[in-house]
């Protein structure tokens, strides 16, 4: 595990599966009615079963990237999901209030930079 890594490599490589293990641990034992709210008012049927197939892919993907184990594909999976998962959360054209855009708005560009950084793994 990790035996072909630099010091730094394995530390983002590490860093970069606690971002996607925390939030799903955190979104999937205190957030799930509020996540699956906001899936509903998308209009997206099945929003409890779309929610749990997005915490198996989050739990999944970040534990494949902290085993280092298929590392490319968790990686890929981790990419889709987060495409998928800002495109569902933050939608910022629909947010009026300033403050919240620019909230959301930031939120999609730190998921462009984590998405470099899985790009970085694959």
């Amino acid at each position: 595990m990790y035996a072909d890594h630099t010091p730094l490599e394995a530390a983002g490589q590490a860093l970069i599966a606690f971002l996607f293990l925390g939030t799903a641990l955190i979104n999937s034992t205190m957030k799930v009615k509020q996540h699956a709210d906001r899936i509903a008012a998308q209009g997206i049927p099945a929003p409890y079963t779309v929610l749990w197939i997005g915490f198996a892919i989050q739990y999944a993907g970040g534990i494949m990237i902290a085993l280092d184990v298929w590392t490319d594909t968790g990686a890929a999976i981790l990419i889709v999901f987060t495409v998928l998962a800002t495109a569902i959360f933050h939608r910022f054209w629909e947010v009026e209030d300033p403050l919240r855009r620019h909230l959301h708005q930031a939120f999609l560009f730190s998921n462009c930079a984590i998405c470099g950084g899985l790009l970085l793994l694959i």
